[in-house]
């Protein structure tokens, strides 16, 4: 009888900090759907919609009118008006490969470099931003590229990794 008390009082808290959450960020002005986890900590400006699934760590710093779908934004900074297709990912944790393992477990943790995101960048379904990368305003990722290297301004990159397709 303890377990299952311990355990409904855990789920009570866990949909009580979700409703919290929920209420704080829509009225700020950031629309946000119920089953998104958006860390009260992350600095969103207002006019941002963000859907789904969405994971926003407290390490995200995101411009005006902004949005996105299942998207994970984790240590990085976005600018204002850009748009991200659904299951995109920014700033994820990365992993030593010179340690025994790649497991968390066998090394410390490790500083992530913060990804750049400018004004008015559009990045496509399933792209992953990866630590450190600085995108430039009025670009666009094309959907499923991993991006490992900066986008200079105005540029089209896709593919694995991405590439530079065409200046616009």
């Amino acid at each position: 009888m303890k377990t299952v008390l311990k355990a409904l009082l855990g789920d009570l808290l866990y949909f009580l900090t979700k409703l919290v959450g929920y209420l704080y960020w829509n009225y700020k002005g950031v629309r946000i759907t119920f089953s998104c986890q958006v860390a009260m900590k992350a600095k969103i400006a207002k006019g941002c919609v963000f859907t789904g699934n969405s994971i926003i760590t407290e390490y995200a710093e995101i411009g005006a009118y902004t949005y996105g779908h299942n998207v994970n934004i984790n240590n990085a900074t976005l600018g204002s008006y850009c748009s991200l297709g659904p299951d995109v990912k920014i700033g994820l944790d990365e992993h030593p490969l010179d340690k025994e393992s790649t497991h968390p477990h066998f090394y410390q943790k490790i500083t992530q470099n913060r990804s750049i995101i400018q004004d008015h960048v559009w990045i496509g379904t399933n792209s992953v931003i990866l630590c450190g990368v600085k995108i430039f305003e009025h670009s666009v990722i094309a959907a499923g590229a991993v991006v490992k290297h900066d986008v200079e301004t105005r540029t089209i990159v896709g593919g694995v990794p991405a590439q530079f397709l065409k200046r616009i």
